[in-house]
């Protein structure tokens, strides 16, 4: 009865501990971006700069108010910005891409220059809104 008793408690102490142990976050993937060289980001992606403490996270479509439906007149061109989060040596900063001439725009963060080059989808079928999802951006850092 004693050992049953002692097999119980030993599997049930494995169980607990078992379950409180921290478990790793694997939604946390960080992109790496290489200096120079062109990348292909999505809505709540995070990229980051190798060997630096330097990461960037693409956290939501604010505005896409522009004209890109076929068949449409537009009164004017209209905009995309979109919100980033950049963390560099413990200091974060909440900044807006806001792309108005061809979609383009470039945020400045101490040494580097990150570029907004291209918003996908460049043209959509209807004015309705576009799922966050469905987004993607030709990026660059210098």
């Amino acid at each position: 009865m004693k050992s049953y008793l002692s097999l119980t408690i030993s599997l049930l102490f494995v169980l607990v501990t078992e379950r409180c142990e921290p478990k790793s976050d694997s939604g946390n993937v960080c992109n790496q971006a290489i200096l120079n060289k062109p990348f292909v980001a999505k809505i709540g992606e995070e990229w980051c700069l190798s060997q630096t403490d330097w990461k960037m996270k693409l956290d939501a479509v604010v505005e896409d108010s522009r004209c890109n439906v076929a068949n449409i007149d537009c009164v004017w061109a209209g905009r995309y910005v979109m919100a980033v989060t950049i963390d560099q040596d413990g200091t974060t900063l909440r900044d807006t891409f806001y792309a108005v001439n061809n979609w383009r725009d470039t945020i400045y963060n101490g040494s580097y220059a990150i570029y907004l080059n291209l918003v996908k989808p460049g043209t959509r079928p209807t004015t309705d809104p576009i799922d966050p999802a469905s987004y993607s951006f030709e990026m660059l850092i210098k």
